[in-house]
This record gives C-alpha cells, structure tokens and sequence, in this order.
C-alpha cells in the first residue's frame, strides 16, 4: 500500500459513517509508532471508528510501519513540515463526527474510547471531552501516575486564558473534539510550532464547555531533553503572539514566563544546571518579583528531596 496524496483516502480502508477519527501525525516516529496504532484499533469501542495516520516529512523507517498496516488505517503523506499542517490534514480528510487525537510516541488503554464516549455524547453542550493519563518514561518507567489533583475539574475560559504559573495539562492524546467545533476554531493555527494544541483549547473554551473524565486512559511517553524544553519555550512565545492578537482587550497569561519557569525546574531536575540557571534568569527578568519568588521555591523543595534521598541512603547503610 502506497501513503495517500490525494484528496480522499483508499477505498479500501473507506467505512461507511464512522462516528470517530482517530488522528495520528507522525514524523520520524518509527519506534514508538506500531504501539500506538496498535492502541487505537484495539479498542474496546462497539462504535465506527476509523484511524488515519498522517507522516508529516519522516526520514527514518515510519513510511515502512505504516504500510505494514495495510488497509486497516488511512494513510496520509504530507511533506510539507508543522504538526499543526499535519493534524488539519487529517482531519480534512476524515469522516468522523467526533476526532481523537493520539500523539505518535504516546498510547491508549483499549477502553479509552468506550468510556470517553458515552458521557460526551450524551451531553451535548460540551465541546471537547479529555481524561487523565499516566506518564511513562523512555524505557516505560511511570513518572507520574495523574496529571490532576483530587477533585479537578474543567477550567474556565479565563482560567485557561490567564494560567497562574503553570502549564495546561489537556493533553492531546486525551482529547476527544466535536467536529463542528473544530471547525468553527477553524482548525489547529498553522503559524503555530509547538503550541498548537494550547491555542485550540482557549479557542474551543470560549466556544463552550469541556467535560472531564477523571480516569487513567493513556500513557503519555516524556523524555524531557534540553531540545525538546527550547521547542515549548519557543512555541509560548508564539502563543504569547496569537493570544494578544486574537484578545486584545482582555488580560492573558504570561505563558512564556509559566514556561520558563517550568523548563528551568525540569532541567535543574536532570542536571542540566546550565540551562536551568539561564531560564531561571529569563524569568527573573520578565517578571523580577515573581520570578524570584517562584524559582527559590522550587529550588528549596529540589534540595530539601536531595536531602531527604541522601538521608534515606545513609540510614539504609547503617542498618
């Protein structure tokens, strides 16, 4: 099977009216790839549902994994780069009422969409549905097993606007969005590099309501890198840009300082003490007060979890 260029997919994979998209963007995602498509069409869902994987530019060997999966996904090739071009392909091209996004290195449990569903469908004044995840490092060790606090629920519009320090976790494998309001956001904003998915959520608040499922029904792989902290750091300066733009009139979030102070504290975390340092002073300066304010906590609560590891190892000698 060769990956579709055209504008409608191979009649082989067509369904007749499936209720859900699966929409899977994959560039360069050879390893992780067969896992997460296997997660989607191993669901537990008695719905239609079809699942279409998008290669947006891979190099490496991703054309050859999706292929192997002959006509039981919609394959997509689109060579121009942005993950944001690659998702409003998928979604154009799909027949679904209802789209669930699944990043290419992340993974559903085989009932995410039997338990997603229901509860969306039956309340129709929500815009988008999402759940919790547990997130999973390289070599699949949980590193954290919940996104949410106890009795979490939906943000406000103003909230997700005017985030106090700290960054939004609607992530977009968790996300189930009506099509219609896809639409009328018109569609993730191509100008956008990294925060894409941020930008459509404000855009989707304001148009109405979110539901949320607090159960565990992904797994979100995280290899946090100096490279990867650079990409967010520059795409909340774009979100900056295009929030200001499309809300002139009312007060929104510092998210590059939120996402400065955020990548200072995962790259202190890691050893990088370099980079924390030169974040951390970004901060201060967009926000000297705050900036201070923030850091230090976050430094003494660091030392004082050394401390106790360090303490911990020294009584488990002695005894």
């Amino acid at each position: 099977m060769s990956l579709s260029t055209a504008g409608q997919p191979p009649e082989s994979v067509a369904l007749m009216n499936p209720r859900v998209s699966v929409i899977i963007p994959v560039r360069n995602g050879e390893r992780t790839l067969a896992r997460a498509i296997d997660s989607a069409l191993s669901q537990t869902y008695a719905g239609r549902f079809e699942v279409i994987v998008i290669d947006n530019g891979s190099i490496d060997g991703t054309r050859q994994v999706i292929e192997s999966y002959g006509d039981r996904v919609v394959a997509i090739k689109e060579p121009m780069p942005g993950l944001p071009r690659a998702l409003n392909r998928g979604a154009a091209l799909s027949r679904g009422e209802y789209f669930a996004f699944l990043d290419a290195d992340d993974e559903w449990m085989l009932e995410k969409l039997a338990h997603i569903m229901p509860p969306f469908e039956a309340t129709p004044q929500c815009v988008l549905a999402y759940h919790d995840a547990v997130e999973v490092d390289l070599v699949g060790r949980v590193q954290r097993d919940s996104y949410y606090y106890n009795g979490y629920s939906p943000p406000r519009f103003d909230e997700l606007l005017t985030p106090e320090g700290h960054i939004c976790h609607i992530l977009p494998t968790a996300v189930v969005m009506r099509r219609s309001a896809f639409q009328q956001c018109g569609g993730f904003n191509e100008s956008l590099s990294s925060s894409q998915d941020l930008y459509m959520w404000i855009r989707a608040r304001e148009i109405g309501p979110f539901l949320f499922l607090p159960e565990v029904l992904a797994r979100r792989e995280f290899g946090p890198s100096s490279a990867r902290e650079e990409w967010y750091i520059a795409g909340a300066r774009e979100l900056q840009r295009a929030l200001g733009e499309r809300y002139p009139d009312r007060p929104v979030g510092d998210f590059v300082f939120a996402t400065l102070v955020w990548c200072a504290g995962a790259a202190f975390r890691r050893g990088d003490y370099r980079s924390a340092l030169r974040r951390s002073l970004a901060a201060i300066r967009l926000r000297p007060t705050r900036g201070i304010s923030q850091i230090s906590a976050k430094l003494c609560r660091r030392i004082a979890r050394i401390h106790r590891a360090a303490h911990l190892t020294r009584v488990d000698r002695v005894s």
